[in-house]
């Protein structure tokens, strides 16, 4: 638990940095380039955030109910071979691959399995804090307009801090 603690921490500290280098930018630029960003920023964290924390609630509502045993997979791997294509060592003969992709397709399912999925992971695509924090994303963006402090290059850089430090934190963890 604690390692995840510490790639959190780590998360977000680099934000914070990347987050203090485009503050120094757009102060150059003028207020509004900075007030744009920073709404931009804060409320691409907040969205983020509040889904990072609705997934973690459907993953342990997931694990408390016994769908996922504890000692499953690791994440990296569920989500590099989300139907353990790869798992298997053996070396499959040229006629049983017909039958691998056939009961491969049955795993994945159809409409129906995807949606039964939808069904399950609707609530935390929908929880609260995660409608409140696109909620904060959208007003901000308008009050900005409304106001005429609306940079929209200034916007967009805000808006790409998070995804692009995340991409960069994954890439150099993994």
């Amino acid at each position: 638990m604690t390692s995840g603690m510490n790639a959190i921490k780590k998360l977000l500290y680099w934000m914070l940095v990347a987050d203090l280098l485009l503050a120094a930018l757009m102060m150059r630029q003028g207020m509004t380039w900075l007030i744009s960003s920073q709404v931009a920023f804060l409320s691409s964290l907040l969205a983020t955030l509040a889904s990072f924390y609705a997934y973690k609630r459907l993953v342990d509502k997931k694990v408390e109910a016994g769908d996922i045993p504890p000692e499953a997979r690791d994440e990296l791997d569920e989500i590099e071979d989300r139907f353990e294509l790869y798992d298997t060592n053996e070396d499959v003969a040229q006629e049983d691959f017909k039958a691998v992709i056939r009961e491969e397709r049955q795993k994945i399912g159809g409409v129906k399995n995807s949606m039964q999925t939808l069904a399950r992971t609707i609530g935390a695509a929908l929880s609260p804090l995660r409608v409140a924090a696109y909620l904060v994303l959208i007003l901000g963006f308008l009050y900005l307009n409304r106001h005429g402090m609306l940079e929209i290059w200034a916007y967009v850089s805000g808006l790409l801090i998070v995804p692009l430090v995340s991409l960069a934190v994954s890439r150099r963890a993994g």
